[in-house]
């Protein structure tokens, strides 16, 4: 969800419930219909509403966070294994050092665009990059030498981390709870209609409704952020911790060797 579109929904949803309220108020009775409705249902109906929000935004906002280290702890592999190359002869150490830099190019240029789009998938290219470095490690493996350990040591961390990034990138709430958030938030605004009352002015009743209706449309613009952590938006996970490991791979030295740039399709 874009930042001019969560405002949009949060700004729209105030504006539109507050003229609804004042317009039902019109039609209401003086003195309005709360000694004929118990109060104690906006106080039980708003009260659930506000656990069953927290513990999506609780939810989401671990979902969130989870992303936010899975595509660090990527990053800190993918520069492990770069290290462990230098360990092994050049023959196989160089040529995975530059397929490393080819997958993590491929990681910020074609794996981040798949995730912003919900792609719970390995993209083709990243596939093919993990492919030929395995085939290069078989067909080497006496050259690998020391490095190969930590090597696989490094890369059980970068695919428990790839794997967290793609679970992330669906959908963490389900549709079920989902439409439990929207109706459950519609009941309670709902509820506040039985203290319209046309003897009150106008701007009485915008100040009745209008913070509910700001907190629960919040409330679910927040989880939807959280929810689709990758989106093209501020606060949103960017491969930073990638692009930072691409720079130390291309431009500082490693071992004895200098990472060569390696061309990836963008």
């Amino acid at each position: 969800m874009t930042l001019p579109l969560a405002i949009a929904i949060v700004l729209g949803t105030m504006i539109i419930g507050s003229l609804v309220f004042v317009a039902v108020s019109r039609f209401s009775p003086h003195g309005g219909r709360e000694d004929k409705t118990p109060t104690s249902v906006y106080a039980v109906t708003a009260g659930a509403m506000s656990l069953l929000i927290a513990f999506t935004l609780s939810l989401t906002f671990d979902q969130y966070l989870s992303a936010q280290q899975a595509a660090t702890s990527e990053a800190e592999a993918v520069l492990a294994m770069s290290r462990a190359a230098t360990y092994m002869d050049p023959k196989v150490g160089e040529p995975l050092r530059d397929q490393l830099v080819c997958y993590a190019e491929g990681v910020i240029n074609v794996g981040w665009p798949a995730l912003r789009a919900g792609d719970t998938k390995v993209p083709a290219t990243l596939y093919q990059d993990l492919v030929t470095m395995d085939s290069l490690l078989s067909s080497n493996v006496a050259a690998a030498g020391p490095g190969l350990g930590l090597w696989f040591g490094a890369d059980e961390q970068r695919l428990a981390a790839r794997d967290e990034t793609l679970v992330v990138a669906g959908d963490g709430v389900p549709p079920i709870l989902w439409l439990l958030l929207i109706i459950g938030s519609l009941i309670t605004i709902g509820s506040l209609f039985v203290y319209a009352d046309r003897s009150k002015p106008s701007w009485g009743h915008a100040v009745v409704v209008i913070g509910p209706l700001f907190i629960a449309s919040a409330a679910l613009v927040v989880i939807a952020f959280f929810d689709h952590p990758y989106v093209d938006t501020p606060g949103a996970i960017q491969p930073v911790a990638m692009e930072l490991t691409l720079e130390k791979m291309t431009q500082a030295p490693i071992g004895k060797f200098r990472i060569p740039s390696c061309p990836h399709p963008v």
